[in-house]
């Protein structure tokens, strides 16, 4: 029983477990001497087992020996000082040829065993909700970028329709009225205001979901920076197109960049290059403005992060006072 890396122990197979012999590791495992045990002359060893677990445990080993099988259970034991220990226990009921009936077993100290696999647990739920919380967002955005495609569309076969066709009749209006100067005046303020609503509102839909990228993000790119107010220029590298979601992460990290740098860099150039290495998307904006850009205040960064972050990507930002603004966009894109 010395030898045992255990407490090997023989009970009474009654309520209490009497014992009848117990090994010197039960102080270790409980912090009582193996004496107090012996015959329950100090206090039994059902006594020290846990509430929460006694009956379960008394239980199972009732079963079990009515079924003729060994037990192997798991429970809690209360030591001496209080300390909460988890044990592994496993027995069998034995009978001699004279029909004397006892239990043989062994107790182990699992504690570090059970927090480790509680640790592993927690883990394991923790990482299942990480990912149950990406693949949220993920649909959170494929949702919100449907809902865009389908308000552009409604914009472009609805509204935008309408308005060219007021254009065109607005055009055929001052053929029948260009004796009268004042008519002709209204009709061409009316038609100059129309035309910008127009702009306006094309503006619009490419910014609710650009319908340029049916082209592929080279030419989406191209086409924002036409339209920057300072000199842009596009590097595009990849010969191949990227999945649909990364194209438009990386569009909508373009135009936020770009309407950044009009609007607070102070800069006379800015470059737009995209690259993929591996299984990795790479978009970057740098301009030669004066720095400074806060990737923490304001709504458009972050919203940027939040996409891209949505796709398991990431977004970082290099903007040293005085020394330009970088914006680059790293986004996993498959095989």
């Amino acid at each position: 029983m010395e030898s045992v890396p255990g407490a090997v122990y023989r009970c009474a197979d009654d309520a209490d477990w009497t014992m009848l012999g117990i090994g010197d590791d039960i102080e270790t495992i409980s912090g009582y001497p193996a004496t107090d045990f012996i015959a329950s002359s100090v206090r039994s060893f059902t006594s020290i087992i846990h509430p929460d677990d006694c009956e379960r445990v008394q239980e199972e080993v009732r079963v079990a020996v009515a079924a003729g099988r060994s037990f192997s259970l798991e429970y809690q034991l209360r030591r001496a000082d209080g300390e909460l220990r988890w044990v592994l226990d496993r027995g069998v009921r034995t009978v001699d040829r004279l029909g004397d009936s006892w239990l043989d077993g062994i107790i182990f100290d699992i504690t570090e065993r059970r927090a480790a696999e509680e640790l592993l647990r927690k883990r394991d739920a923790e990482a299942a909700r990480l990912a149950e919380l990406q693949a949220s967002r993920r649909r959170i955005v494929a949702v919100g970028d449907a809902e865009r495609r389908r308000l552009e569309r409604n914009l472009h076969d609805g509204a935008q329709q309408r308005l060219v066709a007021i254009a065109l009749q607005l055009r055929l209006l001052e053929d029948h009225v260009r004796d009268d100067a004042t008519a002709v005046r209204l009709l061409t303020t009316a038609s100059d205001q129309l035309a910008l609503s127009l702009s306006e509102l094309r503006e619009l839909a490419r910014g609710i979901h650009p319908a340029v990228l049916e082209r592929g993000l080279a030419a989406a790119l191209h086409s924002l920076a036409s339209r920057s107010p300072v000199p842009a220029t596009v590097t595009y590298e990849p010969r191949d197109r990227f999945p649909e979601p990364i194209e438009l992460a990386a569009y909508f990290v373009a135009s936020e960049a770009l309407a950044n740098v009009a609007k607070y860099a102070h800069a006379t150039s800015v470059s737009v290059r995209v690259r993929r290495a591996d299984r990795m998307a790479s978009i970057e904006v740098a301009d030669n403005g004066i720095g400074g850009a806060d990737d923490t205040a304001g709504s458009g960064l972050r919203g940027l992060a939040d996409r891209v972050e949505a796709l398991q990507g990431s977004l970082h930002v290099v903007s040293p006072p005085g020394a330009g603004t970088v914006i680059t966009a790293e986004l996993p894109c498959g095989p």
